[in-house]
């Protein structure tokens, strides 16, 4: 018994220590040595002696007592005093009355059926948050996220450029922080932005939820069947300057299996310069939604409005498209013919105002950092949870590991693919294939030596110690 004892108080007071060592001080944080507390508790309970059987039950009952006089308002005068004297702050009733989050998840399904959203959610209250938002969002089959947006000041513009759904309350705020309270303001006062419904709420505020007037994504059902995926426009301006964001929007069509899994190899090319826009199709965002098995056989439209990015390097001329198919789960591929379209490229030309890059082009544009080693890890993790918040599943990792990979057959010798191939593995804790694709980046960059940590910090991953050795 003593050894039983022992072992259970080890137990306790180590997985409290454990547990105390979290940064973030939260009860729940605790919670995993609750348990075997309670069986602490409840051995010290049998060892009352006859005669104070007694002292047990009336300790548990007046536990279960308290814990139903903190949970529910039926206390009265009494039952108040007994919770402030006995367990201070300790209460916790449910809210009661309508907060709609059901109504604002309705909202945005019958808005945008075959669209998966992530809804920026500014207040920090206990009945509105992006907890709850999104757990309402889940029973929808997960077809609506809700992720705490506008938290950092410098990166308040690049949430409004890439979430197309807002939700913003009046009155209490829950106590945001102050990049929340001016992401409030300026979503309010964006002219991209309209108040899509309002509802009134049992605090005496107003719930209003904001959609972009113009979306990034369509996706529209049209009538003859098509097998292949097609490109039936593209729309870019006339000329740009190198190494800023250029607009450009894509109409595909085809089938919703070829679409949902389809990725898109662009290729903007004058002889040999050229800059990349690989993307899956509508982002990953495509959602079946109420769709039945005999509409899934039918074609769809989908429309993309976003930028890409030709780098700084590149040089002055007239830019065409060259674009390839592949199916991320089967790994079919083909050419895709494109309709005319020209970008002309030259210095000292007025930028374009354009949407924010896809993730895709951002994870690439990150990846070019990585052989500078520790400098510059830190400002890329730092825009990786940024963006990770827009695409909750991280669905950019996964399109983006397919196209890489893809690109990397064709020039198995392009470092720059294989730090970014090797870097959305990581992403996507995927330990093997990154350990694979390092091994590729160390023969590439063998006189790096972050090429070698890199690969010895995934074998220490693994606890494969010798191999990081």
């Amino acid at each position: 018994t003593t050894s039983k004892l022992c072992w259970l108080a080890f137990y306790l007071v180590s997985s409290y220590l454990v547990c105390s060592a979290i940064v973030n001080k939260n009860p729940r944080y605790i919670m995993p040595y609750l348990p075997i507390l309670s069986v602490v508790l409840g051995y010290g309970f049998s060892l009352f002696p006859q005669k104070l059987r007694l002292v047990p039950w009336i300790t548990v009952s007046f536990a279960f007592m308290m814990m139903c006089l903190n949970l529910f308002p039926i206390g009265g005068i009494a039952g108040n005093y007994l919770t402030k004297t006995f367990s201070p702050k300790a209460q916790n009733y449910p809210y009661v009355g309508e907060w709609h989050h059901a109504e604002v998840i309705e909202e945005i399904i019958s808005s945008e059926p075959q669209l998966q959203a992530t809804i920026g959610v500014l207040p920090r209250t206990a009945q509105i948050n992006n907890h709850n938002v999104n757990y309402y969002g889940a029973l929808q089959n997960f077809q609506v996220y809700g992720r705490e947006a506008g938290t950092r000041k410098k990166f308040l513009e690049q949430d409004q450029r890439s979430l197309s759904w807002f939700l913003i309350k009046t009155g209490n705020q829950g106590a945001p922080k102050e990049a929340q309270v001016l992401m409030v303001q300026s979503v309010e006062k964006n002219p991209d932005f309209q108040v899509q419904k309002t509802w009134n709420l049992p605090d005496n505020s107003i719930l209003k939820l904001y959609h972009r007037i113009k979306p990034n994504l369509q996706v529209n059902p049209i009538s003859p069947a098509i097998s292949k995926v097609k490109l039936e426009q593209v729309i870019v301006p006339k000329q740009a300057p190198a190494g800023t964001p250029v607009p450009v929007s894509y109409q595909w069509s085809g089938s919703w299996e070829q679409l949902q899994s389809g990725i898109v190899l662009l290729t903007w090319q004058q002889n040999k310069q050229r800059w990349l826009h690989d993307h899956a199709i509508a982002f990953g965002q495509l959602y079946p939604g109420n769709l039945k098995p005999n509409q899934l056989q039918n074609s769809f439209q989908v429309i993309e409005q976003t930028a890409m990015l030709p780098t700084a390097d590149t040089a002055a001329g007239d830019y065409t498209l060259q674009a390839t198919y592949l199916n991320r789960e089967t790994g079919e591929n083909y050419p895709i013919v494109v309709p005319p379209v020209t970008l002309k490229i030259a210095p000292n030309i007025p930028t374009t105002p354009a949407p924010e890059l896809d993730l895709v082009t951002q994870l690439r544009t990150l990846a070019i950092g990585l052989p500078k080693g520790r400098s510059a890890l830190d400002k890329i993790f730092d825009e990786i949870g940024r963006i990770n918040q827009y695409d909750p599943i991280q669905d950019y990792t996964i399109a983006a590991q397919r196209a890489l990979e893809y690109r990397l057959q064709q020039e198995p010798q392009n470092l720059e693919f294989a730090y970014a191939l090797a870097f959305s593995n990581i992403l996507r804790r995927d330990a093997d294939q990154a350990i694979t694709a390092l091994k590729k980046v160390v023969l590439l960059d063998a006189k790096n030596p972050y090429a070698h940590a890199y690969l010895a910090f995934v074998y220490l991953y693994q606890w494969r110690g010798k191999a990081a050795q």
